[in-house]
Order: structure tokens, then C-alpha cells, then sequence
């Protein structure tokens, strides 16, 4: 696999579980109080391999910004991750709206950069089929050359719907709540399968396991390269409301030097690299992210708002 042996050098693929058992890495301090090694986690919104694959430039900036080694690992979904920051196994997150909320009521962790694409720091779910009489009229190339149209998610009702992981803002909470206000409930009304990554719900969509299915507009992206149909075999047919973006967030009592160097490591990424294609960025391999903004207090808000509705 390419860079694979490169990257094995400060990544972990680690089950929760053999991760838990090791020691905190937070144990030895050097003497300006740093820990010796930084714990990165990264939830898989792609397939683990995939992401070990693309790793190795990350933490290679990280440990030259910071002058600490940097180990990164993938758990086997977003609570793997939240779980680890939460009891200090690891130090640095890359998480979801959705897992960083929840980590925010729980563990106290902090967020402290949000994603950019496209000049965003917000998003949407799309809803995808591989029918298109889902369609109000024939579906069409978007501006990538994707088709695309306009369909009711009043046809999902009584269908089985490809969802990532139920912790997924996008892949799960969000498209469960537009449920809702369509007078159809997530649990009772349709059959709900949990695939993991967005990629696997879009592969899930285009080889016909599923008629419907939900991932981050526009993830069929992610697979395009591997799998070129995807963007006339899947089609996008409707979204949800806006999302505030993933981002970096850390666990609990980080020295504040390191926490703003942290901070400023992953925000000088962007910048060296801006001389490479968009598609050979790693920010951009990983999770199509641009590059970072410091978090305003309260961004999550609606995420958690809209998990207690779900919860009642």
C-alpha cells in the first residue's frame, strides 16, 4: 500500500480497546510541562487503511511544529475517539460537531478550530439514491458533473437508509431530525443501517445494498477516484439544514502555551501547503478541509439543541 510503511512509523490503527490498556501519555512532562509525546485521533470518515495512508504529512508537521512526537491512531467510530480524549489517552482530536458537543457535556473537552471548505465553516447532508424516479424530474450534472435533483424524503418511508454511524452529525442526527419534521420517525418508520465512514454509505448507495442513502454533500467525492460512475450511479436528491463544520479539538488540562501551539501548528498546515493541488493536500485527502478558523464559542450550540430534541 503506498506510504504505508512510512506512515507506520507514528500511526496506530488500535482497536479501543488495546489502546485503553496502554499507559497515559500524558505520564512524563518535559521540563517545560509538555507532555513528551502528543495522541492524535482522527474519526474514520474514511476507511481506516485509507486514512493511515495519508496520515504520515500531517503528524510530520505537527512533531516539526511542536518539537514533540506525534502518534496518531483511528478508533472504530466517533465514541472511540471522545472516550479517549475524555480519559486523557489522547491529546488532539479531529471531531465531528456532533462527538465534539458531546464530548464538550461530558468530558469538558475543548474544541478550538473549525473547518474551512470552500470558504465554508458549515455544510449539509445529502440524501442519495441510485433510483431516480425518486427524482421530480430527471436528475442532472451538478457543477462537478454529478447528477443531482429534487426529491421528497417522504419516499424513504418503510425503506432501509444507509446512515454512517449514529453519532454522525450529518451522517445520522441531522437527516434523523429532518425526518422528524416529515412526520416520519428515524426508529419505527424506516430501517436504519449503520455503515461507518461516508464513503462506505456512499458505496453502499451506488452497489444497490441500499435505495437510500445519507453522507456529507458532497462525499461521493471521496470515492470518485476509485470508483468514476459514482457520480451518475448515486444521486443526490435532497439535503438537510446547515451544519457548523468538524475541527481540532482537545482534551482537558493541556498546558495553555501548548494548547495555543497546537492551535497555531494546525493553523500554519494550510499554509505550507499551498503550492501543491488541492487533491494532493492533506487536509484536503483526509476530510476535504481547506484549512481552519478559531472556533467561536457557541458554534455547537445548534448541534446540541437539536440532540435533545432527538432524545425526548
Amino acid at each position: 500500500m503506498r506510504r504505508m510503511m512510512a506512515s507506520l512509523r507514528s500511526v496506530g490503527v488500535l482497536s479501543l480497546a488495546l489502546w485503553l490498556s496502554g499507559c497515559c501519555p500524558g505520564d512524563q512532562t518535559d521540563a517545560r510541562g509538555w507532555p513528551r509525546e502528543l495522541v492524535l485521533g482522527l474519526v474514520p470518515a474514511l476507511e481506516a487503511e485509507a486514512l493511515v495512508e495519508n496520515l504520515d504529512p500531517l503528524t510530520r508537521h505537527l512533531e516539526a511544529e511542536l518539537g514533540i512526537p506525534v502518534r496518531s491512531f483511528v478508533p472504530a467510530d466517533y465514541t472511540g475517539l471522545v472516550e479517549a480524549l475524555g480519559s486523557g489517552r489522547a491529546d488532539i482530536g479531529m471531531l465531528p460537531p456532533f462527538a465534539a458537543m458531546l464530548g464538550m457535556r461530558r468530558y469538558d473537552l475543548e474544541p478550538v478550530l473549525i473547518s474551512v471548505r470552500l470558504g465554508e465553516t458549515g455544510y449539509q447532508t445529502q440524501w442519495l439514491t441510485n433510483d431516480p424516479s425518486v427524482c421530480d424530474a430527471p436528475p442532472e450534472p451538478d457543477e462537478n458533473g454529478m447528477l443531482a435533483c429534487h426529491g421528497s424524503i417522504e419516499q424513504v418511508r418503510g425503506q432501509t437508509v444507509a446512515f454512517t454511524d449514529p453519532n454522525s452529525t450529518s451522517g445520522y442526527l441531522f437527516p434523523a431530525l429532518q425526518l422528524l419534521d416529515a412526520g416520519i420517525d428515524p426508529e419505527s418508520d424506516i430501517r436504519s443501517l449503520y455503515v461507518g465512514g461516508h464513503d462506505a454509505a456512499v458505496l453502499a448507495v451506488r452497489a444497490g445494498n441500499v435505495r437510500f442513502g445519507t453522507s456529507y454533500d458532497d462525499a461521493r467525492n471521496m470515492v470518485r477516484p476509485q470508483f468514476p460512475d459514482v457520480g451518475q450511479r448515486v444521486i443526490r436528491f435532497n439535503h438537510a439544514p446547515m451544519i457548523p463544520n468538524d475541527g481540532v479539538t482537545l482534551r482537558p488540562g493541556l498546558p495553555e502555551d501548548l494548547r495555543q501551539a497546537i492551535v497555531d501548528a494546525f493553523m500554519s498546515l494550510e499554509a505550507t501547503q499551498q503550492h501543491l493541488p488541492r487533491e494532493e493536500r492533506v487536509l484536503w485527502v483526509l476530510y476535504e478541509i481547506d484549512g481552519f478558523e478559531p472556533l467561536t464559542p457557541g458554534v455547537y450550540d445548534p448541534v446540541a439543541a437539536s440532540y435533545d430534541r432527538l432524545r425526548r
